[in-house]
């Protein structure tokens, strides 16, 4: 019975000190930078002309995959979607944006969606 309380004695010891080393502020900052980035990378891609793609009440999802460069600066590396004109206009658009990021993001990749709706007159 002792050895019982010992064994889950270590094992709370350790889930705790793994727990303790998996948040770090180091994670933390490299959360909130990249979360400050995809809002950014929201707000330049949503302002892309899209309504001569796409007919009235129709509604099309983007998924943007980008790169953080040695620059800190966002690169788009691949546009998925069904929609190829709408894909190859926000492709343009986010070419000729240059997105400053923290330094802390060097190298890493980051996916977001978007929604291209046109409501119905």
């Amino acid at each position: 019975m002792k050895s019982i309380k010992i064994a889950v004695v270590v094992l709370a010891a350790l889930l705790i000190t793994n727990l303790g080393m998996a948040i770090t502020p180091d994670t933390l900052k490299i959360e909130k930078e990249s979360i400050l980035a995809l809002k950014k990378i929201k707000r330049a891609a949503s302002r892309t002309s899209f309504v001569d793609f796409l007919r009235d009440g129709e509604s099309e999802l983007i998924v943007l995959r980008c790169t953080i460069n040695e620059n800190n600066e966002v690169k788009v590396s691949k546009v998925i979607g069904f929609n190829e004109e709408l894909m190859e206009a926000v492709r343009e658009n986010m070419s000729k944006k240059h997105i400053k990021v923290n330094e802390a993001l060097i190298g890493k990749e980051l996916a977001l969606r978007l929604n291209f709706t046109k409501r119905e007159k």
